[in-house]
C-alpha cells in the first residue's frame, strides 16, 4: 500500500509520541533543547549561569516561562530600578485572527505576572502588583501604557508559596493522555494546592458529562483549521527546523504538539511543508483535525474558568493568574494539562460554541468562559524556547 502523506500524518499523531531520537543538531545553534530544559529545570542557576545575579532580573527571566498562546511571548519589560519593573504587552505579538478583543493576550500577562510573583517569592521578596498604574493601554497604546507595575521588597515573615516547586514540570502537554480519569479526590488535591482563587475554576471528571462536551471542542477546532485566516496564523508561527526552532526561540513545533522519534523525524524531513498551497491543502488540514482528536478524546477531566460580571482587561489579567497558579499544581501532581480555546474566542465562528457549552454547564448569561483545559495523564514532556532576556527590554 501506497504511504501517502495524509496517511502517514494521521497515523503518526493519532499513534502518540514513540522513543525519542538523540537530538543530533542540538549543540550546532547557541541556544538549544540543553539550555531550554535547564531554564525550564533551574530558572534561578539558569540566570545565575547567563550572568543575571540581580534577584529582579531573575524574577523576570523565570517569569519569561508563563504559559502564552502560539509561544508568542507578548511581553515587554522596563527595568524601573533594581526593585521595580514595567509590564508591557508587545503590540506585534498580538493574535487578532483568533484573539480580537485580546482576551488571551491579557491572560497572559497575568500568567507572568503571577510567575514573576511566586518567584519573588522563592528569592525571599514580596511583590506588589499595580494594574494600569498609567491608565489602560489599548491595541495601539501598549508600549506607552504599561498593563502592570511590579515592586519586589524583603519578605517580613518567612512564609513562602510552594507553588513555585512545579515550575521544572510546567509545561503544556499536547500529547495524547492514557490512564485512568482523573479522581474527585485529586481535584480536591488540585484546588488546595492552588489556593484561593480570584474566580470561578470549575472541574468536569464525569465521562457521560465529557461525552457531551469534548465532541464541541473537536468541532471547534475543526471550524478553526479550516477558518483560512486562523489557519494561515498558525502557519506564520509553526517552527519545523531545529536551527528555526532555537534561533527564532518562539512558535508553535511538531514537538510541542506531541511527537517525537522516528514519526516526528520523518514528519520533519518530508511530510511537513510550510508552504502556504501545502499548509492549506485538504490533506494537511485533516491531518491536523485527527490529529487533535486523538488528543481532546483522550482527556481524562476538563478544567472550565469562569468569571461572572465585568469581562474586563483586569478580569482577563485575574483570569491569567489563576490559570498560572493552577498548572503549576498540576506540575507538582505530575498532571498533565493542554488548553484548547478554540470554542471561546472572540470571532462569531466560535461564539456558537461558546453558547453550547454555557448551556451544557448551566451557565448565567453575565458567566462567561474564558479558558478551557483538558488534564490527564502523560510522561511525554517538551521545553518550548524562550527568547532571551534582552529582547523584551525597552
Amino acid at each position: 500500500m501506497k504511504l501517502t502523506r495524509k496517511r502517514f500524518l494521521i497515523n503518526s499523531f493519532a499513534s502518540g509520541a514513540l522513543v525519542s531520537l538523540p537530538a543530533l543538531q542540538k549543540n550546532l545553534y547557541a541556544y538549544s533543547g540543553k539550555e531550554a530544559n535547564f531554564h525550564r529545570q533551574d530558572p534561578l542557576g539558569f540566570a545565575e549561569s547567563l550572568g543575571f545575579t540581580k534577584p529582579l532580573d531573575q524574577i523576570l527571566l523565570t517569569a519569561l516561562l508563563a504559559p502564552n498562546s502560539h509561544n508568542s511571548q507578548p511581553w515587554k519589560l522596563k527595568r524601573v530600578s533594581d526593585s521595580e519593573f514595567l509590564l508591557f504587552g508587545d503590540k506585534e505579538k498580538q493574535l487578532p485572527e483568533i484573539d480580537s478583543l485580546n482576551r488571551q493576550f491579557f491572560h497572559t500577562q497575568g500568567c507572568f505576572l503571577e510567575l514573576a510573583h511566586l518567584a519573588a517569592d522563592k528569592l525571599m521578596f514580596d511583590s506588589k502588583i499595580t494594574y494600569f498604574p498609567k491608565g489602560k493601554p489599548s491595541s495601539l497604546s501598549f508600549l506607552a501604557l504599561p498593563v502592570a507595575k511590579f515592586e519586589i521588597s524583603p519578605k517580613s515573615k518567612c512564609v513562602h508559596d510552594f507553588l513555585f516547586s512545579g515550575v521544572p514540570h510546567r509545561r503544556m502537554n499536547r500529547s495524547v493522555y492514557s490512564g485512568d480519569y482523573i479522581k474527585n479526590e485529586e481535584i480536591d488535591d488540585l484546588k488546595m494546592l492552588t489556593g484561593p482563587s480570584l474566580h470561578q475554576i470549575l472541574f468536569i471528571n464525569d465521562p457521560q458529562k465529557l461525552e457531551t462536551i469534548l465532541p464541541i471542542l473537536d468541532s471547534a477546532f475543526a471550524m478553526e483549521t479550516n477558518r483560512t485566516v486562523s489557519n494561515e496564523l498558525n502557519r506564520k508561527w509553526f517552527r519545523v527546523s531545529n536551527e528555526d526552532i532555537y534561533s527564532k526561540r518562539d512558535g508553535l513545533t511538531l514537538e510541542g504538539n506531541g511527537l517525537s522519534g522516528i514519526k516526528l523525524w520523518f514528519a520533519k524531513n518530508f511530510f511537513v511543508s510550510l508552504a502556504k498551497e501545502d499548509w492549506h491543502s485538504e490533506s494537511s488540514k485533516n491531518a491536523g483535525i485527527q490529529m487533535f482528536q486523538s488528543q481532546v478524546y483522550s482527556s481524562k477531566a476538563l478544567v472550565f474558568f469562569i468569571t461572572e460580571g465585568t469581562d474586563t482587561e483586569r478580569t482577563w489579567i485575574e483570569t491569567g493568574r489563576d490559570f498560572m497558579r493552577l498548572t503549576l499544581a498540576c506540575a507538582v501532581r505530575k498532571i498533565a494539562f493542554h488548553t484548547m480555546n478554540q470554542a471561546v474566542e472572540d470571532y462569531p465562528e466560535s461564539r456558537k460554541f461558546t453558547e453550547q457549552l454555557k448551556t451544557l454547564l448551566g451557565l448565567k448569561p453575565k458567566q462567561q468562559i474564558q479558558l478551557i483545559a483538558r488534564l490527564g495523564r502523560s510522561s511525554y514532556d517538551y521545553d518550548s524556547p524562550r527568547r532571551e532576556l534582552e529582547s523584551f527590554m525597552i
